[in-house]
């Protein structure tokens, strides 16, 4: 994404990034942020010149994620800061706005430090060539801070079994583990499903400091005491107990969150002139009149060419191709080159010559 650079004085920062090919800016979403209709957002400011676009974000009075970690952190501390966060992931997507242009970074992730409020930084362009993993950046984020010690550590537990037991990533279910580990819609707590525990995602926790340490680790990196492995995941374990953790991880005890299953959730087409839903639940998914060789064709258009477009998926993002057609391909009203991909998201408006589509994640 750019060329990003922060510069700090005093209690003002200042975030510049700047835009390479093939970014452009997304207007859309530009104006989304400058008019602060999506919540948790830092504000951004545009400038143009010869060599090239500028986005900046400038604010004071903030502390980054990294800075107010470095202490002692406390459950509700961490769970607080990462309920925001998710918050601000799913108010983007309710705006239908690019999520991968949201830094998920704790040095770009700020807070007011007496209010505690979290707000992110959003870059409003195309063709962001850097990609966010949102599962990496939630499940390595216990592994950055010194938890307390004078709480009990289950939760981090708790939170780490969700990555194990989940093949992809969803935010509404995530959303549904943080707000139980805090303690709200816990009330089902009883009907979840008893399973053996695993051993897989080996995690060692001071008992001393609270330090989260990665699965070698002999001794805490922060104050040297020894320490032990605490949490599971891929080989049934027949112990009674774990040491360090509370006597309730045993075998036949309830594993929060292994009982959610959620369906596919394929990207999707609506087509306009007839309202109707299309799952793009293919890598490649073709698009045209003939309805042999089409994943979904379009019979009632002849200007639509026999295979007129190809929409593809890769690592999580998502592109169109044009089939060499005879009438184009539009992406939000401009005509893309022929057999180039073009990237597109949430919300994008496509228009296979004069038949107009709604892309949606």
């Amino acid at each position: 994404m750019g060329n990003i650079a922060i510069e700090q004085k005093n209690n003002k920062f200042v975030v510049t990034n700047r835009l390479v090919q093939p970014e452009t800016i997304n207007e859309r979403e530009l104006e989304i942020v400058v008019g602060r209709k999506a919540g948790g957002l830092l504000p951004i400011t545009k400038e143009t010149s010869k060599k090239g676009i500028i986005m900046k974000c400038a604010f004071e009075n903030m502390a980054s994620l990294k800075t107010y970690f470095n202490g002692i952190v406390s459950k509700k501390m961490f769970l607080d800061i990462v309920v925001q966060i998710v918050s601000i992931l799913k108010e983007c997507e309710k705006n239908l706005m690019n999520v991968n242009n949201l830094m998920l970074d704790w040095e770009y992730i700020f807070l007011t430090p007496r209010t505690k409020t979290v707000q992110c930084i959003f870059w409003p362009v195309f063709n962001n060539q850097s990609s966010q993993n949102w599962a990496g950046f939630f499940k390595e984020l216990p592994f950055r801070v010194v938890f307390s010690k004078q709480e009990e550590h289950e939760y981090i537990a708790d939170y780490l079994q969700y990555f194990n037991s989940q093949t992809t990533f969803s935010i509404h279910s995530f959303e549904k583990l943080i707000l139980e580990l805090m303690g709200k819609g816990v009330e089902n707590k009883a009907q979840q499903q008893s399973v053996p525990i695993f051993k897989q995602d080996k995690v060692n926790i001071c008992s001393k400091c609270g330090n989260v340490g990665e699965e070698s680790a002999k001794f805490c990196k922060v104050c040297g005491t020894p320490i032990h492995v605490n949490v599971m995941g891929n080989e049934p374990s027949n112990q009674s107990s774990i040491p360090g953790m509370s006597p309730g991880y045993a075998e036949g005890t309830t594993v929060l969150y292994a009982d959610r299953e959620e369906q596919p959730n394929f990207p999707y087409l609506i087509r306009e002139k007839t309202q109707e839903k299309i799952d793009v639940n293919k890598p490649t998914f073709r698009i045209g009149k003939d309805s042999g060789s089409c994943d979904y064709s379009v019979i009632d258009n002849n200007a639509v060419s026999r295979n007129h477009a190809n929409i593809i998926s890769k690592n999580g993002r998502y592109y169109i191709i044009d089939n060499r057609s005879t009438n184009s391909t539009y992406v939000d009203g401009r005509a893309i080159p022929v057999q180039t991909e073009v990237e597109i998201f949430s919300g994008a408006k496509l228009k296979l010559a004069n038949e107009p589509f709604v892309f949606y994640l």
